[in-house]
Parts: structure tokens; sequence; C-alpha cells
């Protein structure tokens, strides 16, 4: 009785981190209205997130479950408890660090436009080849609502004469850019990059130089809930952990033909 007493106490008195904890995570729905793998199999910035995810619970003893989530309802989900990590390609703002905490960087983000290779040439002759978005004019643009990269076009459309457009996926942009109904999309650039690569030659291209100022880019991190300080050292260690013995390295390898850093 005494010994079984003792292991309870032991058991009790580890740190909430090793024990078998139920974590609920929300991974951001960006690419499909329901997440569906392009071309039948995981792949790009998606699947990596997830990936990592898993990573980071293994590390964690925790058991994990994972949920598609709308790219505006990832916040106030973990705020309100709902989820303990978040992972919605998250910079670090001082609006929303009012709602969640955030983790050390998990990789580094920068935003293209992204147009068919038809539209880029056009627009390329008229406005020269290393355009970006200060020299667009008379543009049909679409981004993600509640995005950095929508904010940002917010402020520029007026002055520039952009006609902005609303998506509430990237897959959606895409088609947009397909079908001619838009001229650009704004996104982040390890987002447009799996579809770039995996559509038929010559179809989409980015155009411009990378952003990466006036909020466009930055250090990406995994939102968590401020109330538990616990979660938010246990994650960051295991980040830590998962870069110095490779693991972290090999994740992005299988997705990507370059560093996050």
């Amino acid at each position: 009785m005494r010994l079984l007493l003792l292991l309870s106490c032991l058991f009790l008195s580890l740190p909430t981190t090793v024990q078998a904890r139920e974590l609920r995570i929300a991974l951001g729905a960006h690419y499909q209205a329901v997440e569906v793998p392009v071309g039948g199999q995981r792949g790009g910035l998606s699947a990596f997130n997830e990936d990592l995810a898993q990573a980071i619970c293994r590390r964690l003893n925790a058991r994990c479950f994972t949920v598609n989530v709308k790219f505006g309802e990832i916040l106030p989900g973990v705020a309100a408890g709902e989820y303990q990590l978040g992972f919605g390609n998250f910079l670090r703002t001082p609006e929303r660090e009012m709602q969640v905490a955030f983790s050390d960087p998990i990789w580094r983000s920068s935003s293209r436009l992204v147009a068919t290779s038809a539209t880029a040439q056009r627009f390329a002759a008229e406005y020269g080849a290393d355009s970006g978005l200060d020299k667009l004019r008379n543009a049909r643009i679409v981004a993600v609502p509640e995005t950095q990269q929508y904010r940002y076009l917010q402020a520029l459309a007026g002055p520039q004469d952009l006609t902005l457009l609303s998506v509430a996926t990237y897959v959606e942009a895409f088609t947009l850019l397909r079908e001619g109904r838009a001229d650009f999309a704004l996104l982040p650039m390890l987002s447009a990059y799996p579809r770039i690569a995996q559509a038929e030659a010559g179809t989409f291209e980015f155009f411009g130089a990378p952003e990466a100022g006036r909020g466009l880019g930055g250090t990406v991190h995994i939102a968590l809930p401020k109330s538990d300080t616990v979660l938010y050292q246990a994650v960051n260690k295991a980040i830590a952990a998962l870069r110095a013995d490779g693991t972290y390295h090999r994740i992005v390898r299988r997705y990507f033909p370059f560093s996050l850093e």
C-alpha cells in the first residue's frame, strides 16, 4: 500500500508536460474549404505544420488531436481555451499578443504576388519585370481576410486604384487567378510555393520581389493560451530540442527544397 502511494505521489509530482496530456491543435485551413491533399498526396505548408505539431506532441508526451480551422477562428479559439496550440502561420503583432501567447519562432515568412504566367508577362511589359506592390495600378488582387496580406492591401487599394477581392482559402485564390477573375494573389510565399510547383509548368509564377517589411513578413510562431505558462515553456523547449537533434530540419526537407530560416 505504501509503495502504491509512493508511486502515485511520484507520478503526480511530474511536470504536466511529461504526463499523457490531451491537447487540441488548430491547423489553419487556408488551403481548401475542406482540407483535401493536393493530387491525393499530403504536401506543402499544411502538411509541414501538421508534422511539426505531431513532433512537438511526441516531445511533450502528449496525446494530440488536430482540427482544421478557418484562419480567423484560430486565435479566438486558442484564447478561449478551445485549442491549446494554433498553427496559422502567425506573425507576431501587438494586436495578436493581446489575445494569445506566441512560441519561439518556427520559421521566417515573406509575402509574394502570384499571377498566371500570361498575366505576369502583361504587367511586366507595362510596369517592368521587377515591379512590386508599390508600382501596381488598376489591378485586381485577391487575399484571405484577417491575414496581414489582406490588411496591407486594404490600405493600398484606394491610393493605387486596386480592386481588393476576398476568398476564404488559398485554393480559391488560385482558382480566381486561373479563371481570370483576379490578376494577382498576395500570399505567404511558403503557402503559395506548393501550388505553383504542383501546377502544370507555366501556369503560375511569382511576380516581383518578396515582401517582408510593412507587416508582410517576419518570424512565424505557434499560438498558445496566455494563461498556460507551463505549456508555453514546454513547447519552446520542444522546439529547441527538435532543432538540436535534426528532427526539425528533416521535416523541412520532407516538403521544401530550401531552408525556412
